[in-house]
């Protein structure tokens, strides 16, 4: 009756677990900025969740590992065909950005080509622009040239690669510090992610939850 009492969370604790950093890629647009959109979205709304991001370009084996903070997520941007060449075949899902230009319409189904015959599972991120966010809040109908844009870009899919991809929409924010509308998509994009090991967790005994 008088031996200690062992917490049965201290065999937990000794593993010193830590949060994963995460792995978001956003696939660079060939013409226009739509993806350089999507990248500001997602720091933005990072931010306003509490959550580090940083924005890195190359192969992973060039990122700097002053970034690669526990719980942290990094912004991969690259062109279609390094994501290929370094996405993990069981990761998550590479995002393309879609806004109702032209321009971005075919970029996005060029990326979508090159990583779905890779294999992969991509998401087209849809981008109202702040005219179509705000009507949006207002509960106006939803914006019908980003719609146009979305439908001609599966319909495409369907017929050339007899694939549909996943469509979400991630709307825009007038206040970074503000939350954003769309949390709920932030969080599904974010479950888009892969992990990695903190660099240096092997070396310290920490080992990613």
């Amino acid at each position: 009756m008088l031996e200690p009492v062992h917490d049965q969370a201290a065999g937990l604790l000794a593993w010193n677990l830590q949060p994963p950093t995460r792995v978001l890629a956003v696939v660079a647009t060939e013409r226009g900025s739509a993806s350089l959109e999507l990248l500001w979205r997602l720091r933005q709304g990072c931010e306003a969740i509490g959550v580090a991001a940083a924005v890195v370009e190359g192969p992973p084996g060039t990122w700097p590992e002053d970034h690669a903070q526990a719980g942290s997520v990094w912004l991969w941007h690259a062109p279609a065909g390094t994501t290929v060449s370094w996405w993990p075949a069981e990761g998550g899902r590479p995002l393309v950005a879609l806004t109702a230009q032209p321009a971005a319409l075919v970029s996005a189904y060029r990326a979508l080509k090159v990583l779905r015959q890779a294999g992969l599972q991509p998401v087209v991120v849809a981008l109202p622009d702040e005219m179509e966010s705000r009507e949006d809040r207002a509960g106006g109908r939803a914006p019908a040239p980003l719609n146009a844009a979305l439908s001609a870009l599966q319909r495409t899919c369907h017929t050339h690669l007899a694939w549909i991809p996943a469509a979400w929409r991630l709307g825009y924010h007038e206040q970074p510090s503000a939350k954003p509308e769309g949390e709920a998509v932030l969080y599904k994009i974010l479950d888009a992610a892969w992990t990695l090991d903190v660099p240096g967790g092997a070396e310290d005994g920490r080992r990613p939850c």
